[in-house]
């Protein structure tokens, strides 16, 4: 039924038949003629009043005239309609709702200032068979333009053509559709409908002329014209219900036409009181209480004003005086229904089925209330019941399609839905539960879903449903903006939906816009969509804007909704971790993974947390199980390197760090990585090759930049280090980082005054720093004047770094190094027993080395030894390759003076084997064969020292390893 208002503000409710006929108003007495189908649907649709098109007065037949005809009308020409009929009617109504959008998009096309009448006769047939006829007829004799005309027609033909027909059986259903364009009012139409075939209509039926017009029966073939069949024949058939038997001579009734029969006069009898004022009604029915047409009529009143318990007693006043009608126990059952007194709905459903078992709406009612009680097997049967007595009608299967849903088959309920477009083709409800369907994991087909949602988009504009569907499907495909275009529709259509707003909240966090997501999800929650996903999406908003409380309090609001929500422990585990509580991260993170045993975020904190609480081996297990599930996601292959490395596990550190390159060659992240794990481990010269790999595939990689000056730096390739930070420097002007460094590179440049600049600017811009910062310039400034062998003035400067910062260790370390190396050793062991003594809580395993092999060369073995072994352990453990081999060659040199020879070559070849550069270990060895008497390989050692330099030989060492081979070459 539609509302539909007169100009002086009467609301009429009329049926969709009545769409284009003409009604006169009794509040204003003034005539409107209702809109168009099509026009009326959209209306709903977009929740705007329906008004009627004024038309003056009816013109009495005393004035000798006709009523004005309307300009736009639709009306239904022939064929039986509805659950039972040739064409179920949503079908049709939906089928004549699309050709009346697209006669009205063509004349809306249409550009012609000539008055002129159309009219589109058309009738569906079984077969999918259409037959149209569209003609014109110009209402200004005048200005007559056949061929735009035609153009039009041609036009329309091909837009009609091209939509989809329902499924119609037994004969034609046909409907009529007029306008009239640029015309003044007129009282007489000039076209009749199917005016091609009047003359077979006229001899043999409209139903036969259709069909023989369509060639669906042999037209050789004669019948006996069929009778007209008069409106008040139903009105016969009534007296015989409620009066002795008709002495006619004619076969009685059958129940299914009495049930027919009843049902007609109900609904003649509602549309005959619809005007009745309320008070006349009860007026009425006072004077008349026996009366069954006016009990009938006050409670479709009621009904129409949502007045449900006073329908259903109204409805008990009728039943009442016809206790055996069949039509009012249905409807009776269903106010019962809506009411929600399922128990009382059940037996007025069941008395109604017993009376009347072939009508398909009662079992359609009763498997509601089945499915209420989630009995699906009853609420099936009763389904299956009703589709077999009416077959055509989509509602039926549609709920059985629901069913299927709830019991999780939703190929079935595909095969459904598909049945129903095949019966109606404009079905929007069917395409947009196929579009969602078409979005679960099981069936999942975007383009299909799309295509169907699309489809309901355009048949129900007004719906909210398709919109958030589809924006859900471009979410997933990260189409963000087409995502928002649909939620913003949906909220401009229906403001207080509240889905609409919590899907907003959903796109705009995935899209980083956490404030605005935090407004859409707030507004989601005022409008009582309190759902976990809302605050999940809100809790995620609040932790990105780091507003951790709020994010926890919607955790703990999804775990009150939702114990076991995975996603919600996660988030509470991730929040704790970020907070330090570790014990309720662990517990949180380990419930979120036994939840969802696939999902790999929450076990890779784990293995996090069991690195922070110094238990890599479980992390290790943690990232083995992972990688066993995933074993090509390189990132789990980094995060065991990580667990690897703090276990001391290097080597295999080192295999997981090249299997995620291998894996992911495009990641810079990794590279560099692996460039920290080599700078960590000493091994420069592949550390840069790594932050050059990382540089090479992203140029901002500003961290990878400033480890690469660094490492530069080391490798006292200076210039290309001081590239690397006057970049960083024009990028980051204001960074302390790369004036540091810089600062260092212009020192052992020898430009101290380039050097004492950028100290001066770190003193602005970052005070804090400036001394460390004058420390490093001043370390460098020993560097080089180590490099040049100014060792006197090299001990100064450290002398200085000591005065200017007595409890920084980096002056010490500089000034034992010197002494160590112009072979002032007892000093040099005191600075560095005072060195160890500063950091006893975790001894330095490069300061153990460096006493150890000074212990060495003064002969002090036993000292050595001591030193060299824990120097040894510690490297190992930590990694530090070039530390270990520097140890190494101290212990061979002290195993030699101990005169354990075996053990001395073996840590000798794994010193030379770790860092073969290190002419150290070449001479050492060399003066170690040179006094054992062995001058041959002597002499090749110390060949070998005086060659490489990295390290090179101190001037004092070079000095004696030529007055060795000077004496060997017989000098």
């Amino acid at each position: 039924m539609f509302t539909v208002s007169c100009h002086c503000g009467q609301r009429v409710q009329v049926r969709p038949s009545k769409a284009g006929a003409t009604i006169e108003c009794e509040s204003c007495g003034g005539c409107f003629s209702v809109p168009s189908l099509g026009e009326m649907k959209r209306c709903q649709q977009r929740d705007e009043p329906i008004l009627g098109q004024s038309i003056g007065p009816v013109e009495t037949a005393t004035d000798n005239q006709l009523s004005e005809i309307p300009s736009s009308f639709y009306v239904h020409f022939c064929g039986e309609i509805g659950s039972t009929g040739r064409v179920s009617t949503t079908a049709i109504e939906n089928y004549s709702g699309v050709v009346v959008d697209a006669i009205d998009t063509v004349l809306s096309e249409t550009q012609t200032g000539d008055g002129f009448e159309l009219m589109v006769s058309l009738a569906v047939l079984p077969g999918a068979t259409r037959l149209m006829q569209i003609e014109t007829e110009p209402t200004d004799s005048d200005e007559n333009d056949g061929e735009a005309r035609q153009n039009v027609v041609n036009r329309m033909t091909q837009r009609i053509e091209s939509v989809a027909v329902p499924d119609v059986q037994d004969g034609p259903v046909a409907f009529l559709v007029y306008r009239r364009i640029n015309s003044n009012p007129c009282t007489k139409i000039g076209i009749k409908p199917f005016s091609l075939y009047q003359n077979e209509i006229e001899k043999r039926g409209i139903d036969e002329a259709l069909m023989r017009a369509a060639k669906l029966v042999d037209p050789s073939s004669e019948k006996s014209p069929q009778a007209p069949k008069w409106w008040n024949a139903w009105c016969d058939r009534l007296r015989q219900l409620v009066s002795k038997p008709s002495e006619q001579e004619e076969p009685p009734p059958t129940a299914e036409e009495k049930f027919q029969e009843v049902g007609a006069w109900i609904e003649y009898t509602e549309e005959l009181y619809a005007s009745t004022s309320d008070a006349e009604l009860k007026r009425l029915l006072r004077k008349s209480p026996f009366e069954l047409a006016l009990h009938v009529a006050v409670a479709a009143r009621h009904a129409r004003n949502e007045e449900f318990e006073n329908a259903i007693e109204a409805y008990s006043g009728a039943i009442g005086l016809a206790p055996e009608c069949a039509p009012l126990l249905g409807r009776r059952g269903w106010y019962h229904l809506v009411a929600g007194n399922h128990q009382a709905a059940l037996s007025d459903l069941n008395r109604a089925i017993e009376l009347a078992p072939f009508a398909p709406w009662f079992y359609f009612h009763r498997s509601k209330i089945f499915s209420g009680l989630e009995a699906w097997d009853p609420s099936l049967s009763d389904l299956d019941t009703a589709i077999r007595w009416a077959p055509r009608e989509p509602a039926f299967r549609f709920r059985r399609a629901e069913i299927l849903l709830y019991q999780d088959h939703g190929t079935r309920a595909i095969d459904e839905l598909n049945q129903i477009l095949q019966l109606d083709p404009h079905n929007g409800a069917s395409h947009a539960m196929l579009g969602w369907l078409y979005q679960q994991e099981e069936q999942r087909d975007e383009p299909r879903a799309l295509t169907h949602l699309e489809r309901a988009i355009e048949l129900m504009p007004g719906a909210i449903a398709p919109r958030l569907h589809r924006s859900m499907l471009y979410t997933s495909q990260n189409k963000f903006a087409l995502a928002l275009d649909d939620c913003d529709k949906a909220i401009e259509i229906e403001p207080a939906e509240g889905q609409a707003h919590a899907l907003r909240g959903r796109i705009l966090q995935m899209q980083s816009e956490f404030n605005e997501a935090i407004e859409a999800c707030n507004r989601a929650i005022e409008l009582g969509v309190d759902t976990p996903a809302v605050f999940l999406t809100r809790g995620f908003s609040y932790a990105a804007t780091d507003r951790r409380d709020l994010a926890l309090a919607d955790c703990h609001a999804v775990l009150e909704l939702d114990p076991e929500n995975p996603i919600a422990l996660h988030l509470l585990g991730s929040l704790s971790l970020q907070q330090g509580e570790l014990e309720t991260a662990m517990e949180a993170l380990t419930e979120a993974s036994r939840l969802a045993p696939q999902w790999t975020e929450p076990r890779e904190q784990i293995a996090l947390l069991h690195r922070m609480n110094e238990n890599p081996q479980a992390a290790i297990e943690e990232q083995s199980a992972l990688i066993e599930q995933e074993p090509e996601q390189p990132a789990h292959y980094v995060n065991r390197a990580f667990a690897h490395t703090q276990a001391g596990n290097h080597d295999d550190a080192l295999r997981d760090y090249q299997r995620a390159c291998e894996l992911d060659p495009e990641n810079e992240h990794i590279f560099f990585l692996r460039g920290c794990f080599f700078m960590d481990r000493q091994e420069d010269e592949l550390a840069l090759e790594d932050f050059n790999r990382t540089l090479d595939l992203s140029g901002v990689y500003d961290d990878a930049r400033l480890r690469r000056a660094a490492v530069l730096m080391r490798l006292k390739r200076h210039d290309k280090a001081l590239e690397d930070y006057e970049k960083l420097i024009e990028k980051f002007p204001d960074d302390p980082y790369a004036y540091s460094g810089r600062a260092y590179a212009h020192q052992m440049q020898g430009d101290e005054s380039a050097a004492e600049a950028d100290i001066d600017r770190l003193a602005e811009i970052a005070p804090e720093t400036a001394q460390e910062a004058a420390i490093q310039s001043l370390h460098a400034k020993v560097n080089r004047l180590e490099s040049e062998e100014r060792y006197d003035e090299a001990i100064g400067v450290a002398e200085e770094i000591i005065e200017m910062a007595p409890e920084h260790t980096a002056g010490y370390r500089l000034r034992g190094w010197i002494r160590w190396y112009t072979e002032q050793h007892v000093e040099a062991c005191e600075d560095y027993t005072r060195l160890l003594e500063m950091t006893s809580e975790q001894p330095d395993a490069d300061l153990l080395s460096s006493r150890g092999q000074v212990y060495a060369e003064m002969g002090e073995w036993n000292l050595a030894m001591e030193d060299l072994d824990a120097a040894i352990e510690r490297s190992r453990t930590e990694g530090l390759h070039q530390v270990l081999a520097f140890a190494l060659n101290g212990r061979a040199f002290a195993l030699a003076g101990l005169d354990r020879m075996e053990e001395s070559d073996r840590d000798y070849q794994e010193s030379v084997s770790l860092c073969p550069t290190n002419a150290w270990a070449y001479y050492n060895r060399g003066i170690v064969l040179y006094q054992r008497g062995d001058h041959d390989q002597a002499k090749r050692l110390l060949h070998q020292a005086l060659q490489h330099d990295g390290p090179p030989l101190t001037q004092r060492k070079r000095q004696r390893a030529n007055a060795v081979l000077g004496r060997l070459n017989g000098g």
